[in-house]
């Protein structure tokens, strides 16, 4: 959250921009249930996670379960993570 009103969305902003297929989470999922699986579907969907770390990242047990799910599909799909 602490950085998606600055870094980050200028990041989408220029990748999206560029012609690069983008994924924001708060941006193309519904709130819900849901939600987690569809965050998980578009990781294990994506060829590349940039991971964006800020003051507050490690107190987020949200952004770890992302973080964990990134790494397992770098490791088993070698998914590139920046």
């Amino acid at each position: 959250e602490d950085t998606r009103k600055n870094f980050v969305s200028h990041l989408y902003s220029a990748l999206a921009n560029a012609g690069v297929n983008t994924f924001l989470d708060d941006e193309k999922l519904a709130k819900g249930q849901q939600l987690k699986t569809e965050l998980w579907h578009a990781i294990e969907g994506s060829q590349i996670s940039v991971v964006v770390f800020s003051k507050n990242y490690i107190y987020s047990t949200w952004c770890l379960d992302e973080l964990v799910k990134i790494m397992e599909c770098h490791s088993s799909r070698g998914q590139v993570v920046l």
